[in-house]
């Protein structure tokens, strides 16, 4: 058995799973399990990424990434959650995972504790395993929000690292101020770093979204993670940043030198395009989020007029993240009896093994196919009848 072979697994790896039955029944499949846009990105990002390769701009960049992508980042954060921070507080990362794995590489030691608000994004739980940490989980209320109670008292003098990400995946939920106040709070207390995830900012339908690091007090205690995957439709460019205290900042580019030297130049270039783009324009970001709405309302008002599915309306994301427990449906059995029916989705396990009755879906698709798929999931839930286990 591998080093690593008991780390839960990434959604990502249900790729394989829905390969398989594509070719072996030949059945198209709906892809609600990952979580990635399925539009196409901004027409400037092709251009620029493809200017870059025939301009010949296909060498190394320094190693906290090309220097107007830096200086670009800055401004961006500046313009879209009122943070400022210098060229020397950013790092150009291949891809926001990259920048989680290195900060809290940077924060932990072995044997520290990092605490999770459950459920929670794969990899936060994955990445400080592997680095022989120890993971808290802190669950949610029901159906959202913070448990202070619970968050308080998970803390103790191990504890190093609060990890949030908002909007939330997989639930959708967006931190409130007053429930950032609680985490700044606890930071500022405690000594604690928080981790802000914030790759899917912009997908606000009511609220709105709050940096940490915006805070009182917070601007040495953040690391914020972002990139142009979800807001942007540009998953495979594979392109983050993360933006914190400079000695922290200073770390992660010591292990990106050793490790993955720099992203890909020409993706860096498309990136600095898409920046100098819609810091000026927002009709793509607008455009996404008011299809994103419009999925998000239907999907929910279809998944509750199943009897024994609970699918409460988040304010943010693309995520939802239903209950079948009155149906005792385990999320494993369903995602491979809707995989014959032509749809996937993400088991809820994976994102706490308390949530074995739920699952995870993301509905940043095409109105077509988001109403093909849900149409499927209902022929599948009306030809089925289950009893809680």
């Amino acid at each position: 058995m591998g080093k690593y072979a008991k780390l839960p697994a990434s959604p990502i790896a249900l790729g394989d799973l829905v390969r398989e039955v594509q070719e072996r029944e030949g059945i198209e499949v709906i892809r609600f399990d990952v979580a990635e846009p399925q539009f196409p990105p901004p027409e400037v990002a092709l251009e620029g990424t493809i200017e870059a390769i025939k301009s010949g701009l296909t060498r190394y960049t320094p190693p906290r990434g090309l220097p107007e992508l830096v200086s670009r980042v800055c401004q961006y954060l500046k313009v879209t959650r009122s943070l400022n921070y210098s060229e020397e507080e950013v790092i150009i990362t291949p891809g926001a995972k990259f920048a989680v794995y290195s900060a809290l590489k940077t924060i932990l030691d072995p044997g520290d504790e990092v605490i999770l608000i459950s459920p929670y994004w794969v990899s936060f739980k994955s990445i400080p395993l592997m680095l022989s940490a120890r993971v808290v989980e802190v669950r949610m209320k029901k159906p959202y929000g913070l448990h202070e109670e619970f968050l308080k008292g998970a803390i103790n003098s191990r504890t190093k690292a609060i990890v949030i990400n908002t909007p939330h995946n997989p639930t959708g939920w967006i931190f409130t101020k007053e429930e950032l106040k609680v985490i700044r709070d606890l930071a500022i207390d405690h000594d604690l770093f928080v981790i802000s995830d914030e790759v899917d900012w912009a997908y606000i339908y009511e609220g709105e979204h709050v940096s940490p690091a915006s805070m009182p007090g917070m601007h040495e205690k953040v690391v914020v993670i972002d990139s142009f995957s979800k807001v942007y439709s540009m998953t495979g460019w594979r392109v983050g940043f993360a933006a914190g205290p400079k000695e922290v900042i200073n770390d992660m580019l010591a292990i990106q030198q050793h490790t993955v030297s720099a992203p890909a130049t020409f993706a860096q270039w498309g990136c600095l395009k898409v920046l100098e783009h819609v810091l000026n324009d927002r009709t793509y970001i607008d455009s996404l989020i008011k299809l994103c709405r419009f999925n998000r309302d239907y999907v929910v008002k279809e998944l509750n007029s199943i009897n024994g599915i609970e699918c409460p309306k988040p304010p943010g994301a693309f995520y939802l993240f239903p209950s079948i427990e009155a149906l005792g449906i385990h999320s494993d059995v369903l995602v491979r009896d809707l995989l014959s029916y032509g749809v996937a989705v993400a088991p809820g396990y994976l994102f706490g093994s308390e949530f074995k009755y739920y699952f995870r879906i993301c509905y940043a698709l095409p109105k077509e196919m988001v109403i093909s798929g849900i149409e499927r999931m209902k022929k599948y839930f009306s030809m089925r009848t289950y009893s809680k286990n």
